[in-house]
């Protein structure tokens, strides 16, 4: 292939993993066919198949994508030099915002639920969402911030499986619940790993955050309005 070819190459792929990220990201895995993706990309069935043998290998490309895109995200996030404990916030609302936001995270966690269990998906994505958010705890152990008591990958697991369960019993048709649901959970989690004496300045952050990421989601304001 010469480099024009690639490139093109490069293209029709990405255009593909959009248009199934979007149907994804609407509907469940079993409710979406490949006609549906292939209408939405403005694609023929050729030029899906010469990058992805089924919808299956999709779905696999699209939990790819997004635990790429995350690991670089937050890898951005902590090069802020925030403490442990802002971190470990900072990072939970990042992935809430990017789940509200973005196709490609929503589909990502939505293909969890229908095909997570059958090549290690939910290993692959939420494991290593686990691990990093047990790094950040220990952290947060080592500077004060957080009680030292037990292990800090239970911290990560914890609040994994407190979003993710959000995810169900609220709604992300309503991410300003969703967002608010969410920090009242995380609220409950600090009262639990947090010294009494920077609870205060703690409790604030959290709120601070949720604020911010209810202006990130909410759409600019009409000039004039």
């Amino acid at each position: 292939m010469t480099e024009s070819t690639d490139k093109r190459s490069d293209t029709t792929r990405e255009h593909i993993l959009r248009a199934a990220a979007h149907q994804f990201a609407q509907r469940p895995y079993y409710a979406v066919g490949l006609d549906d993706i292939l209408s939405d990309a403005q694609l023929t069935k050729g030029a899906m198949y010469f990058h992805f043998r089924s919808k299956h290998a999709l779905a696999l490309a699209i939990v790819d994508e997004q635990t790429a895109k995350s690991a670089s995200q937050i890898k951005d996030l902590l090069a802020r030099k925030l403490s442990g404990l802002e971190s470990l916030i900072d990072v939970t609302y990042l992935v809430a915002i990017d789940d509200i936001t973005q196709d490609v995270t929503r589909a990502a966690f939505n293909l969890l639920e229908s095909v997570g269990r059958t090549e290690k998906l939910q290993e692959r994505l939420l494991g290593g969402w686990i691990e990093l958010l047990g790094e950040i705890a220990e952290r947060g152990i080592r500077e004060g911030d957080i009680v030292e008591h037990g292990d800090p990958q239970d911290i990560g697991r914890l609040l994994v499986s407190i979003y993710m369960g959000m995810r169900q019993a609220s709604t992300l048709d309503d991410p300003v619940v969703l967002l608010s649901d969410f920090e009242k959970a995380f609220s409950t989690v600090l009262r639990a790993i947090v010294q009494p004496d920077r609870m205060s300045y703690f409790n604030q952050f959290l709120k601070r955050r949720t604020a911010l990421a209810v202006k990130a989601i909410s759409p600019p304001a009409t000039p004039g309005t």
